[in-house]
């Protein structure tokens, strides 16, 4: 067989893995072997063929993507070895390197001798902010703050309570999942989540198990992850929870410098389930969660961004106040049911702003993130 009928075959098998992904992980993996076979296969005949270093190095990065798909980290991670060690182009060169931080990532998700109950998720964050059990601060403390934030919403969802826009949580539903940590462990940096008391949980009714809250915020943070909106959306009709559960999300997901990854690890069925969040905050912006909620008293449907310093002007009726900085105008932000959360974090601070442009000076928010 040639070189371009193996890849051909590697292709058609790896689009039928990832189609089979979600419904059967089993047979997914199946195929990801088979189409890694099919790759290697074509990757070490091209290179016996004596073919442009650029080819072979395409073909054994696929090869090695496949076997990260596969779960066969080893196998990856020789692949690779063998691709850097010839002369790839830089641009290849470079996604071979991000394959390798995946593979390392991988192994840190791996619980290795950490026993989790079904309410418990292991939390592991990597990228260049993070080193050996080390890491800043606010790069660990944001995103739990963020994932605590996102677990008790997702109560409030499940148990069919109306968004609540002000007040405070009932304190029921704070004592019963308020999420307990563990001492960091020396992984890339890792720790143990549970979700409600240490003690075995006592449950009231209306109230969902632990388990089941952990289950609905990993399966939606996956669908983020994977761009899934459709079923993002049927997950979570409500306008004013899905804006929020995106808006939190984004607090959790990586910035692509000082977090690469952030990843999360269950206990299912005696099995382990890895959820690797890769998605950069950057990219999470053009996921069009609010197309539907963007008309209203548009003026003309412009977008503007703004950068400026916020501050809370009435915030019992969500609207905000923006100073741009050489702008004597001052602009009056309209925050939609949903997004309070988050866009308290960023009172006084200066901000990157994106809205529906609306009468006069009149902003209707649809994502902020700090312009620092």
């Amino acid at each position: 067989m040639t070189v371009s009928s193996l890849h051909n075959e590697a292709l058609d098998l790896a689009e039928k893995a990832f189609f089979e992904k979600r419904k059967n992980s089993k047979k997914a993996s199946s195929l990801f072997k088979q189409a890694l076979e099919k790759e290697k296969s074509a990757a070490f005949l091209a290179k016996n063929s004596h073919a442009s270093e650029s080819t072979i190095a395409v073909l054994l990065r696929s090869a090695a993507s496949l076997a990260l798909n596969a779960n066969e980290y080893r196998e990856s991670e020789k692949l690779v070895g063998l691709a850097l060690s010839g002369n790839p182009p830089d641009e290849i060169a470079e996604e071979l390197r991000n394959i390798l931080e995946e593979i390392n990532f991988s192994r840190h998700l791996d619980l290795k001798g950490v026993c989790l109950e079904n309410t418990d998720l292991q939390f592991v964050i990597a990228g260049n902010g993070v080193s050996h059990g080390m890491a800043k601060s606010n790069l660990v403390f944001d995103r739990l703050e963020a994932l605590e934030q996102l677990t008790l919403r997702t109560v409030e969802r499940l148990t069919k309570k109306p968004f609540r826009e002000r007040g405070n949580i009932s304190n029921n539903v704070k004592e019963m999942y308020t999420p307990y940590y563990s001492i960091p462990r020396a992984a890339s940096f890792a720790l143990t989540i549970r979700i409600g008391k240490p003690k075995k949980q006592i449950e009231f009714s209306g109230l969902e198990k632990s388990k089941d809250i952990i289950d609905d915020l990993m399966e939606n943070i996956s669908l983020l992850n994977d761009g899934d909106e459709k079923k993002l959306k049927n997950n979570i009709p409500d306008p004013a929870y899905l804006r929020n559960f995106v808006s939190l999300a984004k607090e959790l997901a990586p910035d692509g410098d000082e977090v690469s990854v952030v990843g999360f690890t269950i206990i299912r069925g005696n099995k382990e389930k890895k959820l690797q969040f890769t998605k950069l905050r950057k990219d999470l912006k053009a996921i069009s969660f609010f197309s539907e909620e963007q008309t209203g008293d548009n003026n003309n449907g412009k977008l503007i961004e703004l950068i400026g310093t916020l501050s809370a002007a009435d915030s019992d009726n969500h609207n905000l106040k923006l100073k741009v900085e050489g702008n004597k105008i001052r602009f009056s932000i309209k925050v939609p049911q949903g997004l309070g959360d988050i866009v308290k974090k960023y009172w006084e601070e200066k901000v990157l702003i994106k809205g529906n442009k609306l009468k006069g000076n009149n902003i209707e928010l649809i994502e902020i993130d700090s312009a620092k």
